[in-house]
């Protein structure tokens, strides 16, 4: 049977759900690790910060190497190494040998991410419909799923052993969906001779563009808004409801799980509402509601409307990051590319966020340390507009087959 050219949507869904899997399932498990190696608070946020530097160290690289080789072999690499990666984590013997482990994993997480988002892109445009927040809520599933099965092995007194185990059905997974992902359309490879005629039939790719573009920048500037939104919820939620509101250690846990349900929530809505309203309105709300959300929690003495936050918190910042990788798969001659460039600014989110806001909580506390998200939202509202679907003639309305 002959292979559908706009790709497969439960493919790429396998591929998200399996990346969120196989981290969730690991990082659940942190508390163990730490006491396997008797690695202090300091250490601890060193090899975790490890894993982001591998990322960013590798990922500008991600567009060139989906380019030459395209992202199914990309994919299916860096699944199996990235899942080794995981795997060999309850195997590290010292904190100098685990922050190694983290950055080499980082390093294939990175690229698996980027290639990934560029098949889905693929995949999206192809369909003509928004089917990016559909791939990252598999991802925060799949992360749900791999938190949950790591919180039972705890439960039930499994080691460390669990992390392999587990890795390596994540990878089987991953595997899976990557066989079965398409080749992109060719609009970033290097600009070669026209044929005669072929500009009139409209076969030719548009010439690919070298140097990062004005446009870019903008998206990954938004794009690593909603990063640090997000990072800072997962990061310092269920910490500021503890520490500066005073609630039990029970709800501030309640909370940031009420925050990961909305943002799944968010995502699955967030394709029918970008499809019906535009992306950069659904972005725009999504903004707003956030901004709204982190000002509740931290202004308010209540622990109900510091619940409703977390509510609100997930549901605005669910669209912003998939939103903008689709923006960035849009910018002419530029696609795989641009989503490589923004991919690479957002994450610089993750890396820097959780540190810069730290050093702002200990000198004027967590919760105006949060404004700084705040003010990044702010920045997002005004750069919004560069989101705006730039494909002539979506239809917007076509159903997303799974095949």
């Amino acid at each position: 049977m002959e292979r559908d050219v706009r790709g497969s949507v439960l493919a790429v869904l396998v591929v998200f759900a399996s990346s969120g899997y196989v981290m969730g399932q690991a990082l659940s498990r942190v508390p163990a690790v730490r006491d396997h190696l008797g690695a202090d608070k300091a250490q601890l946020g060193l090899v975790l910060m490890g894993m982001g530097l591998g990322s960013l160290l590798a990922m500008p690289f991600t567009g060139r190497a989906v380019d030459r080789f395209g992202s199914r072999r990309v994919v299916l690499v860096t699944v199996l190494l990235g899942c080794l990666g995981w795997g060999l984590v309850a195997l590290a013997p010292s904190v100098p040998v685990l922050l190694g482990i983290l950055v080499l994993t980082g390093m294939n997480i990175g690229v698996w991410d980027v290639a990934m988002n560029i098949q889905g892109t693929h995949v999206e445009q192809s369909r003509h419909r928004s089917l990016m927040p559909y791939f990252h809520a598999a991802f925060s599933g799949g992360a749900v799923l791999g938190a949950g099965s790591g919180a039972l092995a705890a439960w039930w007194g499994i080691g460390l052993g669990q992390l392999p185990v587990l890795a390596a059905v994540a990878a089987v997974a991953g595997v899976w969906g990557a066989s079965r992902f398409v080749p992109e359309a060719p609009e970033v490879l290097d600009p070669e001779p026209v044929p005669d005629g072929a500009a009139a039939s409209g076969a030719a790719p548009e010439p690919a563009r070298r140097g990062l573009t004005a446009t870019e920048v903008l998206i990954g500037l938004i794009c690593l808004a909603g990063a640090l939104a997000e990072g800072s919820a997962n990061d310092w939620l269920a910490l500021l409801l503890v520490d500066v509101h005073g609630a039990p250690a029970a709800f501030g846990a309640l909370t940031l799980t009420a925050f990961n349900l909305t943002m799944t929530i968010g995502r699955l809505a967030g394709g029918p509402a970008i499809d019906r309203f535009g992306r950069a309105t659904v972005v725009r709300t999504g903004a707003v509601l956030a901004a709204a959300a982190i000002l509740l929690v931290t202004l308010t003495s209540s622990l109900t409307l510091a619940l409703v936050g977390g509510l609100m918190w997930g549901l605005g910042v669910a669209t912003i990051f998939p939103a903008a990788i689709s923006a960035a798969g849009e910018v002419p001659g530029r696609g795989n590319r641009a989503i490589t460039s923004v991919s690479t600014i957002a994450y610089g989110a993750f890396l820097f966020g959780a540190p810069t806001i730290g050093v702002l909580a200990e000198a004027i506390g967590l919760d105006r340390a949060l404004f700084l998200v705040v003010g990044f939202l702010g920045l997002l509202l005004v750069l919004s507009p560069v989101m705006r679907e730039k494909t002539a003639g979506r239809p917007g309305r076509a159903p997303a087959t799974l095949g």
